[in-house]
């Protein structure tokens, strides 16, 4: 089963959505209950679920901005571009500790610390991309239909 991001219009954490859940436009967040809008990305697997929340719940407790962020969106994606995901995990545990037990889970294993920062990239996303008024985005119910004119 795919999964897609979505933003909780309230208390602002980003949980994962079956793609049919998200098509039919009914997301509550399972956290405060609020409306929770898709917010563009790319698709997760159900095993992915577990971990996903627990860094979205992170991010919220550490009550990172928007503008924060997205600097650390960008700062996550130069790491992975770099491959220094070491440093970069220990960046962000003195901003947000609450990730120490999954660096120490992750110890050296460069696999399991860059899956951690991509997920991490993805919540910092959907939270700095965030309008200020809605978190509302179009759901796209068929990305594949091609539209052609007659000219």
């Amino acid at each position: 089963m795919s999964l897609v991001r979505a933003l909780c219009l309230s208390c602002s954490r980003v949980l994962l959505v079956p793609i049919a859940q998200a098509q039919s436009r009914e997301l509550n967040c399972p956290t405060c209950g609020a409306d929770a809008r898709v917010a563009p990305s790319c698709s997760y697997s159900e095993s992915d679920r577990e971990q996903f929340e627990e860094l979205s719940d992170i991010v919220a407790e550490a009550k990172v901005t928007r503008s924060e962020a997205r600097n650390s969106a960008e700062t996550v994606q130069h790491a992975l571009w770099s491959s220094s995901y070491t440093r970069e995990l220990e960046r962000l545990c003195v901003r947000m500790p609450g990730l120490l037990p999954m660096q120490v889970a992750a110890g050296t294993n460069a696999g399991a610390q860059r899956r951690i920062l991509v997920k991490l990239q993805t919540i910092l996303q959907a939270l700095g991309a965030a309008p200020r008024g809605s978190a509302e985005y179009p759901i796209v119910t068929d990305p594949t239909q091609i539209r052609v004119s007659k000219g």
